[in-house]
């Protein structure tokens, strides 16, 4: 019980009839699970960094939304941004990942494919580097699945078909990354997109080890 409730509670001991007015501020459905987020990395001693910035970088040379490294132990998201809720969800699901510690995390991280992928795309020659981003691409399917059903859980302001598309568009990037060995600029990104995200289904029920040809001419043609 919070204190205020607390407090509320034992005037109303004394004066049954006393009317209060709790001129608390109600919390939102995003502000409530940003506490969430932050209750969770404290419990599980990850520090939670919320910058109000509209990009963070990551690895060399490399600017993203946000990341969630368990190595050292540490959430990063960009909150100033219109999708901030949207990229907080997808790296606080990361952190459940690693929690539950399910088959295709364990995999990745004892291949360490971050490091790998991230040597790859700076010029270095990385054996089984196919597998490796087929690898990374499952990590982030089964994640963005779960962001979904976070962002239904605590009835985000998330418009989930929309949602949806974007997470396909960066799914399937990985398998075009494959041939464009490049990660995508900040301002031109599958998710911001508007032709790719358009052609992108609706569903997770895709056969992802495939970019098909249509999206791959898209990936293509709009330098992603």
């Amino acid at each position: 019980m919070q204190p205020i409730e607390e407090h509320i509670n034992r005037l109303k001991q004394f004066e049954p009839n006393l009317k209060i007015i709790n001129t608390m501020p109600k919390l939102s459905n995003e502000e409530i699970f940003i506490q969430h987020v932050k209750d969770e990395c404290k419990k599980h001693g990850i520090k939670c960094s919320l910058r109000n910035t509209k990009f963070v970088a990551l690895g060399k040379g490399t600017k993203c939304s946000g990341y969630f490294d368990s190595a050292n132990k540490i959430l990063v998201c960009s909150m100033n941004r219109p999708d901030a809720i949207e990229i907080l969800v997808h790296e606080y699901c990361h952190l459940t990942q690693w929690v539950e510690n399910i088959a295709i995390w364990r995999i990745c991280d004892d291949m360490n494919t971050f490091q790998l992928m991230d040597e790859w795309l700076q010029g270095n020659e990385v054996k089984n580097i196919n597998k490796i981003i087929s690898y990374s691409r499952d990590l982030e399917l089964d994640n963005e699945k779960r962001s979904v059903e976070m962002c239904k859980r605590f009835n985000l302001n998330v418009d989930l078909v929309h949602y949806v598309k974007k997470a396909n568009s960066y799914i399937y990037f990985y398998n075009w990354m494959k041939e464009s060995r490049k990660w995508c600029k900040p301002l031109n990104s599958p998710y911001k997109n508007v032709k790719l995200i358009e052609a992108m289904p609706t569903h997770f029920d895709n056969n992802y080890n495939i970019l098909p040809a249509k999206l791959r001419a898209i990936y293509k043609s709009e330098n992603i």
